[in-house]
């Protein structure tokens, strides 16, 4: 199971499951960060550090994806919460 996929859980709150996605993005952007740097710093086996570099900057544009899919839930959990609130009042 990858990260996008263990975002959403059935049944869940979908603010709840937003700020999950938006943990779980920023954790992974730390993480490839992390890996970008390492991939960086001169060793012998240059070819792994390459591929190792790749994977980093390309799971790190799938975090940001993550991310904003899950502000844009925020934003609809958010809005749909205002309207139920306006029609309660």
């Amino acid at each position: 199971m990858n990260s996008i996929s263990g975002v959403v859980g059935v049944g869940a709150d979908p603010m709840q499951t937003a700020l999950i996605g938006i943990d779980r993005g920023l954790a992974g952007l730390a993480r490839d960060a992390n890996q970008v740097a390492q991939a960086l710093v001169p060793s012998p086996a240059s070819g792994a550090a390459s591929d190792q570099l790749t994977n980093a900057l390309v799971d790190s544009l799938q975090q940001r994806l993550l991310i904003a899919a899950s502000a844009d839930m925020l934003s609809s959990g958010n809005q749909a919460l205002g309207t139920l609130i306006d029609v309660m009042a």
